[in-house]
């Protein structure tokens, strides 16, 4: 199971569970959840010495104390982890591996798994999902990072793609103020800002992809230095800052759009050209949504002017 996925369940533990012993079952019926869920949760528990026991179960010392952090949004826990993984052989095998390739794919790291372990697995999803969750883990503990089914060494130097716009500038800087200064988990900021966390990670999609925040290891976010600014600073300098950052950004492709384009903007036009921009088939209720939150952004950047039928861009 991968680590995002096992800190999930245990922020739902309860916590009198940390210090005593339980069966899978048990701990199943308590929280509400599929026992095959909490088999494999238990299972990969134990693979990393946070849990003890065969049919019943305790949570070991550093395993209770992983988990209050993990339940409590604090920091530490991926310290806690990575002291765990250095006790553990494989973890210390692809951390090797790693560092004479630079980059492995999951499947490379199941392969490796079979090889040296003479493990049986023959199917491409076994080989994916233990060398998901292995490098998951790594990239948890900050050892390498995991994005789209490959472990690097480095994190990638590239791009963002620009994502779809997504969330207003309103809501934009109410992400920068509660990451101010110090960054944070996701989970703790969607609580914060009462947003589902699928959301959140589109929202902080287009945050990445305008320069103000950095994806510093798995579902933590900071701030970059353009970002701590746009959220301190006075609303002037701020809409000023926002609208040379548009202007630079991968979005520039769909401002120099409109300006080819050269009429009237509307809601409807403008969801045509993102639909084309993106190559989307988007239903007439998604162009429109879209649309508004990239005219929120030209609007909060003084780049278009209110003209009858709709909006134009300035000169």
């Amino acid at each position: 199971m991968r680590i995002g996925r096992v800190n999930e369940i245990l922020r739902t533990v309860p916590e009198q569970y940390l210090d005593r012993e339980f069966s899978t079952r048990e701990i199943a019926n308590a929280m509400g959840a599929n026992t095959t869920t909490i088999n494999n949760f238990v299972a990969t528990l134990k693979s990393l010495g946070l849990v003890s026991g065969r049919r019943r179960f305790r949570f070991t010392e550093p395993g209770a104390r992983y988990a209050l952090l993990i339940m409590r949004g604090e920091a530490g826990a991926e310290a806690v982890l990575e002291e765990q993984t250095n006790k553990i052989e494989y973890f210390g095998l692809i951390k090797h591996k790693l560092q004479q390739n630079g980059k492995l794919s999951i499947f490379e790291i199941g392969e490796e798994m079979v090889r040296r372990y003479n493990k049986k697995w023959r199917n491409p999803l076994t080989l994916k999902a233990y060398g998901a969750a292995i490098a998951s883990i790594l990239d948890f503990t900050g050892f390498g990072h995991y994005r789209g089914g490959i472990l690097r060494l480095d994190e990638e130097t590239e791009e963002i793609e620009s994502p779809v716009p997504y969330l207003s500038v309103e809501k934009m800087v109410k992400i920068l103020e509660s990451l101010f200064p110090a960054g944070g988990a996701i989970h703790e900021l969607a609580k914060e800002l009462g947003t589902n966390e699928r959301r959140l990670s589109q929202e902080l999609a287009c945050c990445r992809a305008l320069g103000f925040v950095r994806h510093s290891r798995r579902g933590f976010y900071e701030l970059t230095a353009d970002g701590r600014e746009l959220a301190c600073c006075v609303e002037v300098l701020r809409r000023r800052r926002f609208a040379e950052h548009l202007r630079s950004s991968r979005y520039k492709k769909l401002i120099e759009r409109l300006y080819s384009e050269d009429g009237i903007i509307t809601l409807r036009t403008l969801g045509e050209i993102l639909a084309q921009e993106y190559n989307r088939e988007w239903s007439a209720v998604t162009k429109r949504t879209y649309a508004k939150k990239f005219l929120n952004w030209l609007k909060y950047s003084g780049m278009v002017v209110k003209v009858r039928g709709g909006y134009k861009l300035r000169e």
